[in-house]
């Protein structure tokens, strides 16, 4: 029971946690993707994205609400049956463990043009993982105080962005709305892909300490994830203005030039550090939830042997995947359907679960 109790985690440890699953390679990147369709609404385009982990959210205060202790990997054999469930949980899974190769290759990609491009791929791969692996043997709690001190640096990380506003032009951001709100749209969905991590709430709201906290827990981190992107899109437009937005890769580090520090003769250099703490902890966390799920599929409770398994195959997979273009391309690809359903998935659980509650009451009114 004592251990039990330990594992649980806080308020303030869970929303810390699912905003370090949403915050990641967009930081650098989410400008570029939305500004392509939204021009200089791009910034209103990741605010209509938002939705997305809104959605989520709202979805998970009534599962706790309704399913407490119970997740959604076992609420889907519940109501789908063994079999189908059991497929749903395995696409789910794989959802994670796309996102583990993407960031993967993100960081890598940023790492060889800016700080180290005497590195190759493989270099920057194998301690990269074999750092995840440590952190996730380290245990939920330890993910937990480094996702705290992550959020913390991604805070920073947007603030110190401030500092270009005087170099910027306000004109960069007029007219508003001028794309047009089809392009504003087409621009949303861009940026909902980013939002991609929210979904991991299903996984551990059980071992929540306080589940009658649950509505304020997603929500805050679900508005802490959205600002954080907002500011950060704009800021690059209203700096660089919307066509060397989305011309640039990764616009943020053109703004970066624009934040001179006189103790630092380079403060790109320190906003990379920092982001790649943020990053790490990214490829952490998704990675746990990747072996949380497949512990629960194929019910193996040693998580070494999952770790010698997946180190050869992680390596393999990131080697494929390619410079930041293909990276893109195959994120344009994937990421639109992996996010239709994990929507679909927890809405037809919720939907499920409305029925038979309904079904239920009107039993014992009859």
């Amino acid at each position: 029971m004592d251990k039990i109790k330990n594992n649980l985690l806080e308020d303030f440890d869970c929303s810390a946690i699912l905003v370090g699953f949403i915050t990641g390679v967009g930081i650098l990147a989410l400008p570029n993707a939305v500004t392509q369709d939204a021009k200089q609404d791009g910034w209103i385009s990741v605010i209509v994205g938002g939705l997305h982990p809104l959605i989520l959210a709202l979805l998970s205060i009534y599962y706790v609400k309704k399913h407490p202790n119970e997740n959604i990997l076992i609420l889907g054999k519940k109501y789908l049956g063994s079999i189908l469930g059991t497929i749903c949980n395995i696409l789910f899974m794989f959802n994670f463990g796309i996102y583990i190769i993407l960031v993967i290759t993100g960081l890598s990609n940023v790492f060889r043009v800016y700080t180290s491009p005497f590195l190759t791929p493989v270099k920057i791969f194998i301690p990269t993982v074999l750092l995840v692996f440590y952190l996730n043997y380290k245990g939920i709690k330890v993910l937990a105080r480094i996702n705290k001190t992550a959020l913390y640096f991604s805070i920073i990380l947007a603030l110190t962005l401030i500092m270009t506003l005087r170099y910027g032009n306000y004109t960069n951001v007029l007219p508003i709305l001028g794309s047009g709100y089809k392009n504003i749209l087409k621009g949303s969905l861009k940026s909902a892909y980013a939002y991609g991590g929210m979904e991991s709430i299903f996984l551990f709201y059980p071992i929540i300490k306080n589940k009658n906290k649950i509505k304020g827990i997603v929500l805050k981190a679900a508005f802490i994830s959205i600002v954080i992107y907002i500011w950060v899109t704009f800021i690059c437009i209203y700096y660089l203005g919307y066509k060397v937005t989305f011309k640039a890769l990764w616009p943020v580090l053109l703004v970066t030039e624009g934040s001179n520090l006189p103790v630092l003769n380079s403060f790109r250099l320190l906003f990379l550090f920092l982001w790649s703490i943020v990053i790490f902890k990214l490829i952490a966390n998704e990675y746990y939830a990747f072996t949380f799920i497949l512990t629960h599929v194929i019910k193996i409770k040693a998580k070494q042997r999952i770790y010698y398994f997946t180190f050869p195959f992680i390596i393999y997979i990131c080697l494929k995947v390619g410079n930041e273009v293909q990276r893109r391309a195959l994120i344009d690809k994937i990421i639109p359907k992996v996010t239709l359903f994990n929507i679909m998935y927890t809405l037809i659980i919720a939907l499920l679960i409305f029925i038979k509650d309904k079904l239920s009451k009107a039993k014992q009114i009859s």
